[in-house]
């Protein structure tokens, strides 16, 4: 029996060196959707309103080994619970739940060869409500 569900793949993180550039490259090269940008990060939206998935740019100075590429997220039904069971299973927690003003709430757990992976929830409960420009 499991404490919590993985409800679907929700954001790909793509650690870039320069925002304006990757920003421009994803918005006018590729054309994929963008919403909330600040000076950190960029959401973009890729696939139909009831299958979209986030490519979320975050700008880095220095990435960490375990960073040179992407950052899986997965959206679950409850942040709390999955960070007790996973603490219960001896799992690393990088970040302990946090409260974001995009509208989630997220925590951040390394897999066994440190690659770090999101696990977070939609503050609301509602999937498809948009924060920020930034869809769930």
């Amino acid at each position: 029996m499991t404490d919590f569900q993985i409800e679907k793949l929700n954001t790909i993180v793509v650690p870039v060196k320069d925002l304006d550039r990757s920003t421009a490259f994803y918005k006018n090269v590729l054309h994929i959707e963008q919403g909330f940008t600040d000076k950190s990060m960029a959401f973009f939206s890729v696939g139909t309103p009831e299958h979209k998935i986030t490519i979320l740019l975050h700008i880095i100075d220095e990435p960490e080994p375990v960073e040179k590429g992407i950052v899986i997220e997965f959206l679950v039904d409850n942040v709390i619970s999955a960070v007790s069971s996973l603490r219960n299973r001896n799992v690393e927690i990088v970040q302990d739940p946090t409260d974001r003003p995009w509208g989630v709430k997220e925590t951040v757990i390394a897999d066994p060869d440190g690659y770090k992976i999101w696990i977070v929830e939609t503050v609301s409960g509602k999937q498809g409500e948009i924060k920020n420009g930034y869809s769930y």
